[in-house]
């Protein structure tokens, strides 16, 4: 054992374990990460791993009271464990940590395209640069306190492995954004941190339930320490994965507190995942939702009148769903700022509602492949906006409104499909579409031609 050994890492070990837990580098909680033995014994190498690197080969050096000893440690540790198959893409450690000289600078990803930019660079992880100048990582002064973590960002470099719980130690994580990478297992039931203001994981390999009372601590006050503050909770993202299960009840009760957490811009968890259930009731508690992308789930039952209270929807998507029933009056009637309706390929029915009109900002209407009836009402032709109107594969007769097509934004790429082909049996169209109108013909066959 060295002289640093000998002298550091008992001090070290010590103030670890009294962030992560006294037997923290012994075992596995059985509460935590951990989902079978080789996960269990990969977790444990990757504590010790890490803890080896801080006392051994750190070029910083720390002492056990240095203020950026559990951020640096975690952020070694997440190294460590979404590595379990292969090393990222860009921005591995360099092959010898020690001195200034070894720093090289890799790309840090933009957080829209993923694309590396020639602004926003970083250091490569492990290197002996502080960890706030690694790639991916931003700090702020925080209470205070230099160089705290407030975003973690890493978008498509194959982070790999189960998703490490110890993230959530890092009490002033804003932003975790991990999109587009190879991150498998369940989702950490302490992952859901009280100060996320945003949480992106889509395109990963996550898969099981999302855990139950994963959103309690967002709308439970007294879990929130008063000098931190509630930060609001803007978007979340979990689509491209494989979880199941259904849609947690608690998440639809964030917005009770709304005088202190506002649930915020965007909210898009479960845009193709393998949930069911049923759109609860409790959807309308979200009043400040924007966004429902439940497309290529297997959510079923129907569409609750109380989506009428989220007045502030601009598009809600369930195309190749399970969803059923009529469309609910409070759709047409209060959410006036819809741009987009989506629900191709379902089980709905009914008649489309005059009410119709109502909903002028409307851009893209995808009612194909269900079993709506009636007639396509005339009030359509007040949606001065339409880009995309479909409404194929479904019982309607009558006409689509001329003044449909001559209100159509011709400076756009414009869609429109109906049932205009003659019926085989018949020889008759089950719905007219006037000349150059529909830019294609179906019939119930549900062959589909191009005009």
């Amino acid at each position: 054992m060295t002289t640093r050994d000998a002298v550091a890492a008992p001090a070290i070990e010590i103030a670890l374990k009294t962030i992560l837990g006294k037997e923290y580098f012994q075992h596995v909680e059985a509460s935590g990460e951990g989902n079978d033995s080789e996960i269990d014994e990969f977790m444990l190498e990757t504590r010790q791993s890490a803890f080896h690197w801080i006392v051994n080969q750190d070029p910083m050096q720390l002492e056990f009271d240095a203020p950026n000893l559990v951020q640096r440690f975690l952020l070694v540790l997440f190294y460590y464990q979404t590595t379990r198959h292969q090393q990222w893409k860009e921005c591995n450690p360099p092959a010898t940590p020690q001195g200034s000289a070894s720093i090289k600078f890799c790309y840090k990803p933009d957080i829209v395209t993923g694309e590396a930019t020639s602004t926003i660079w970083g250091d490569q992880w492990l290197s002996a640069s502080h960890e706030c100048q690694w790639a991916g990582v931003t700090c702020e002064t925080v209470l205070s306190k230099e160089k705290t973590l407030v975003r973690l960002q890493m978008l498509r470099n194959q982070l790999n492995g189960p998703l490490p719980w110890e993230i959530t130690q890092l009490p002033h994580l804003k932003r975790l954004v991990l999109h587009g990478n190879m991150l498998s297992g369940m989702l950490p039931p302490k992952l859901l941190s009280f100060s996320l203001e945003l949480l992106h994981l889509g395109n990963n390999q996550l898969s099981g339930p999302i855990p139950a009372g994963w959103f309690e601590i967002l709308h439970d006050g007294a879990t929130i320490p008063s000098e931190v503050g509630v930060p609001p909770l803007k978007s979340f993202r979990l689509d491209n994965n494989s979880l199941t299960g259904s849609l947690p009840l608690d998440l639809f009760h964030l917005a009770e507190t709304t005088k202190n957490l506002n649930i915020g811009l965007i909210l898009q968890p479960f845009l193709l995942l393998k949930l069911t259930g049923t759109l609860p009731s409790e959807i309308g508690l979200l009043t400040h939702l924007q966004l429902i992308l439940l497309s290529h789930t297997s959510i079923a039952g129907t569409i609750p009148s109380e989506i009428g209270l989220a007045t502030q929807l601009t598009e809600f998507r369930a195309a190749y769903s399970n969803m059923e029933g009529t469309l609910p009056k409070e759709l047409y009637a209060k959410l006036t700022d819809l741009v987009a309706f989506v629900v191709n390929d379902c089980n709905f029915s009914g008649t489309i509602s005059p009410l119709l009109g109502r909903l002028t900002g409307l851009q893209w209407l995808s009612l194909s492949n269900n079993n709506f009836d009636g007639t396509i009402p005339n009030e359509i032709e007040s949606l001065t906006d339409m880009r995309r109107l479909e409404v194929n594969g479904n019982q309607f007769t009558g006409t689509v409104p001329v003044s449909v097509c001559e209100n159509l934004d011709v400076t756009f790429e414009v869609v429109v499909v109906a049932d205009c082909l003659p019926n085989p049996r018949t020889g008759v169209p089950t719905v007219e579409c006037g000349d150059d109108c529909c830019t294609s013909c179906c019939h119930n066959t549900g062959v589909c031609l191009a005009n």
